[in-house]
């Protein structure tokens, strides 16, 4: 006889038993993971937001207002008529994703814009007017590079948009970049 033989005939367990026992113990795991439902968006990934479907109040799902009637003053001259001085490549877009999705201060774009720029963020319920929805073609054509620059670094008095005033220029230039992203024809 070996040891384990010896310790379960003493105890009075036997090798079903214990089979029985761990077999017990995942099901009930694998039956707690299914009541637990899934698990939260994003868990385990950095930039997880690109292309989910979720609910309204992430700024998921829905097309959200177009066209939008703005009421935001326009930039000085020099500022308004003034195009982005970065490059679109790859790097300069996922740095303004990251910014736009996690990284910008006061608080993340994405919380008013919704993670697919669409206006719908989980904060947009409380504003008026709405966050702008950055794929709504018929509003963004209209709103040169300076003028996102303008009202990203100084804020929108009257809306819900803060100034970024701790932004440095090339991250407002490159979350600029990014949103011109959400109005472009998409890739199937």
């Amino acid at each position: 006889m070996d040891f384990l033989q010896v310790f379960n005939m003493k105890r009075g367990f036997s090798k079903a038993g214990i089979v029985g026992v761990i077999l017990g113990i995942f099901i009930f795991g694998m039956i707690s993971d299914v009541l637990a439902g899934p698990p939260p968006m994003g868990y385990g990934h950095r930039h997880h937001l690109r292309h989910h479907r979720g609910h309204h109040g992430q700024g998921f799902a829905g097309e959200g207002t177009c066209p939008q009637k703005r009421y935001t003053d326009q930039a000085p001259d020099e500022i308004r008529d003034q195009p982005n001085p970065l490059e679109s490549s790859r790097d300069t877009i996922y740095a303004g994703e990251s910014l736009f999705q996690v990284d910008a201060q006061p608080v993340a774009c994405k919380i008013c814009h919704g993670v697919n720029g669409n206006g719908l963020g989980i904060m947009a319920q409380g504003l008026n007017p709405s966050p702008r929805n950055f794929n709504c073609k018929a509003t963004m054509r209209h709103v040169s590079d300076g003028q996102l620059f303008w009202i990203i670094r100084n804020g929108s008095p009257g809306t819900g948009m803060p100034a970024f005033k701790d932004l440095d220029d090339k991250q407002i230039w490159q979350i600029i970049h990014y949103l011109r992203q959400f109005s472009q024809p998409r890739r199937k």
